[in-house]
């Protein structure tokens, strides 16, 4: 397990982080929602995990958030309203963490909340994705609908408008989930992004990066002051993915939206089952499945996607 004091250690959190920034490049998010599991599953205790995380999607999102905006897939104001908003979140979770800390139950509660969370929205997308016809249609539901349309109205996009009291409530179950468990958001976000609002995936990928960098700035700072964050280990995490995350938002290039939410949903339902294995205790199991995952998944991307960006631009030229 990783102690954070040799060359080893510090050589194997860079390439952690590289193929933790190709997958949030790839997939639009943080990458914390993997990044803090597999800390805590490597010895880190749980809040130093969760602090660690957040100092590191800050870093990461900052990557992917900037190569997103030039492509031009943020919507910069549903971004600044949720990342603002989330800080309350932020503000109200964090608090409760710590206090669980202090009774040495934080570790059970918090790996239980990641299972249920990355097994169900992983189920949720996946049904989504698998029928290529489904649309989410708020004339089946009026209450849905009245929620949707509630005033005032925020315009975004071309033609879509949403209620602001259903992005304050996005808003704050995204930062309340950030203090509480150390994840960007973007796990979050992004199902919720493409599933309620009706993004197109590319500009809900983008629009989540940006969220999760002003929300985390605000996390990460709670747990700096309540001493949870190794900024060697979110340092050196993040020089690897400054090398890893323009890969991943390359290859997003040539994935088809449907197979980007397939792949999502299924890579998400994988990795509760390497933190169900911490939970009970198959701690050796737990790492060596998670590591296999992370780095397998990271390669197909690289082999599948990005290296057939470079073939055809090649043949092009």
């Amino acid at each position: 397990m990783l102690n954070f004091n040799s060359i080893f250690d510090y050589v194997f959190l860079i390439f952690i982080g590289f193929n933790i920034g190709i997958l949030s490049g790839f997939f639009g998010i943080g990458g914390c929602f993997i990044l803090t599991p597999l800390l805590n599953i490597l010895g880190l205790p749980i809040t130093n995990a969760i602090g660690t995380g957040l100092a590191f999607s800050v870093i990461v999102s900052s990557f992917g958030g900037i190569k997103h905006y030039l492509a031009g897939n943020t919507i910069i104001k549903i971004s600044l309203l949720v990342g603002f908003l989330a800080i309350i979140g932020v503000r109200v979770s964090q608090p409760i963490v710590i206090y669980l800390d202090s009774l040495n139950k934080a570790d059970f509660y918090i790996r239980l909340i990641y299972i249920f969370l990355l097994m169900g929205l992983g189920i949720i997308t996946l049904k989504k994705g698998l029928n290529n016809n489904y649309q989410f249609n708020t004339s089946k539901s009026k209450f849905i609908n009245i929620v949707r349309n509630l005033p005032p109205l925020v315009k975004y996009g071309n033609d879509h408008k949403i209620s602001f009291c259903v992005l304050v409530f996005i808003a704050l179950f995204v930062g309340f989930m950030q203090g509480l468990i150390g994840v960007g958001g973007g796990f979050v976000l992004l199902p919720i992004f493409i599933l309620f609002l009706n993004m197109k995936t590319h500009h809900a990928v983008g629009t989540s990066l940006l969220t999760i960098l002003i929300s985390s700035l605000f996390a990460s700072y709670l747990y700096m002051l309540s001493g949870k964050v190794v900024f060697v280990a979110a340092g050196l995490l993040g020089l690897g993915s400054f090398f890893g995350v323009n890969l991943g938002v390359e290859a997003t290039a040539k994935i088809e939206a449907n197979k980007l939410k397939n792949f999502f949903a299924i890579f998400l339902i994988l990795a509760s089952f390497g933190i169900f294995f911490k939970v009970i205790h198959f701690n050796l199991f737990s790492a060596v499945y998670t590591l296999i995952l992370c780095f397998s998944v990271t390669v197909f991307i690289i082999l599948r996607y990005y290296f057939q960006i470079k073939f055809l631009s090649n043949n092009k030229g």
